[in-house]
């Protein structure tokens, strides 16, 4: 792999954790404008965070464990792989955030944030797998070490 395809591999990749982990915290600045504006509780409130973390904590290890999947077991069609599992965790991502910009009710939010968190579930555990298949194992603690350490300052 080229030097300039691991550095964007590396990019898009501490992009993508970094986004999946600072939304499990980044909406509780916006909830009270969210209780007020539409006219919800405190506890609804809070469920536009609690269902994000849930569905990406439940669905973490299952996601990293489906971008490893070998071929034969998806009968005869090629394997997930880690970056098609990131960039559809991604796009998805993004979708359910216009989404929920749009959202007329606080029960499409918390929805819609579930949903976010089960795409979140699927980009986050794939860039550690974009890092190992980009990286030799001998130059691979660096960029493990960058997405660690800019996921620690996010959340």
């Amino acid at each position: 792999m080229s030097r300039r395809l691991r550095a964007v591999t590396l990019a898009s990749s501490v992009a993508g954790a970094v986004i999946v982990a600072l939304d499990g915290t980044v909406l509780t600045v916006a909830q009270p404008r969210l209780q007020r504006e539409l006219d919800a509780s405190y506890a609804q409130v809070q469920w536009t965070s609690t269902g994000y973390l849930i569905a990406v904590a439940s669905l973490l290890v299952f996601a990293g464990r489906l971008g490893d999947l070998p071929h034969g077991l998806l009968r005869g069609r090629r394997p997930l792989g880690h970056r098609r599992l990131f960039a559809v965790g991604m796009l998805g991502f993004g979708a359910v955030s216009a989404g929920i910009g749009l959202a007329p009710s606080i029960g499409c939010v918390i929805a819609l944030r579930v949903a976010q968190g089960v795409f979140g579930a699927l980009a986050q555990p794939a860039t550690l797998g974009m890092l190992r298949a980009a990286f030799p194992p001998d130059r691979l603690a660096m960029p493990l070490a960058v997405r660690t350490s800019a996921i620690a300052v996010a959340a």
